[in-house]
């Protein structure tokens, strides 16, 4: 599809990456009061909520019209891949690691995307990705190395926290990777679903597939004492307006006009944008050897793409 203006995809996702930089913030604030679960179970429904809404103003119905099942299939896991799971391992990661740490790994979705798409959308691995999946990997060692010294609210962690968290911003970069290979399998179909449509796709299965799974197992009356806490609710309201709305819904429109590794390596400059608010609400101050590490990754994910 042709672009409105030059590389419009390519800046829709720079601009969805600068607001999930600071939607970080937001939700790793909602997982420490109200806890991880309760922020998914929130979160979803009322993201898909308020696309339904303006997909109704936009377009007069509340759903896509004409979408086939096999794409409707496609897109709808990598809505419980990317956000349901991908998410909820972010989300925790948050909590343990913080958000700078946490974001410095999803560094590595552009790995997952370029390896899946390669196979899966045909989309051309050059020698120079080989380069960049290597230089990726290398950065975000090194960005994540060590217990970070520097103080402030996540500094000294333990190392089964420090591991534990790690793992989880692995999970997540996967997850967000093959979401975005999946939902672009599903937005390229027959149906010719615009990306306001695929996101609340992807959110209503997310939704469903989480709430069957997770809230059984919740104690109901505990949960609704959570949801007391204004302060918390109110960093999960913005955090849901920024994220799972306005930049998850962004993030596609880039995913449709450019090829989904270039988007998907522009929304991983998030661990660079995220620096500023890290350290400016949880004093999160990065290392040189840190800061070295977050470029080294970001500058891999842009090798993974020259040809």
């Amino acid at each position: 599809m042709t672009p409105p203006v030059p590389h419009f995809g390519e800046l829709m996702a720079l601009l969805a990456a600068m607001i999930f930089a600071w939607t970080s913030i937001f939700f790793t604030t909602a997982g420490q009061r109200l806890g991880v679960t309760t922020v998914n179970l929130l979160r979803l429904p009322t993201a898909a909520v308020c696309l339904g809404l303006t997909h109704l103003v936009l377009h007069g119905t509340v759903w896509p019209v004409g979408l086939t099942l096999t794409d409707q299939v496609w897109i709808g896991l990598s809505g419980i891949i990317g956000l349901a799971i991908g998410d909820s391992a972010l989300f925790k990661a948050f909590t343990l690691i913080g958000p700078r740490r946490s974001m410095t790994l999803m560094a590595l979705a552009p790995v997952f995307t370029v390896t899946i798409a390669w196979g899966a959308l045909g989309e051309h691995l050059s020698a120079w990705a080989i380069v960049g999946i290597l230089t990726v990997i290398g950065g975000v060692m090194l960005a994540t190395r060590g217990r970070g010294k520097n103080g402030g609210h996540f500094g000294n962690l333990a190392p089964g926290v420090l591991r534990t968290g790690l793992l989880l911003g692995v999970v997540a970069s996967a997850g967000q990777g093959l979401g975005s290979v999946f939902a672009k399998m599903g937005m390229v179909g027959g149906s010719g679903v615009d990306p306001l449509g695929a996101t609340l796709v992807r959110l209503v299965w997310a939704s469903a597939a989480y709430w069957i799974v997770v809230l059984p197992r919740q104690n109901l009356k505990a949960l609704a004492g959570k949801l007391q806490d204004r302060k918390g609710m109110g960093a999960l309201g913005i955090a849901i307006l920024m994220g799972p709305f306005i930049s998850v819904w962004i993030s596609l429109v880039a995913i449709r006009y450019t090829e989904a590794g270039i988007a998907q390596v522009l929304l991983g400059m998030v661990p660079i944008f995220v620096i500023l608010p890290a350290w400016l609400v949880y004093k999160d101050r990065p290392s040189p050897m840190t800061l070295f590490g977050i470029v080294v990754a970001v500058g891999g994910g842009v090798l993974l793409f020259l040809n």
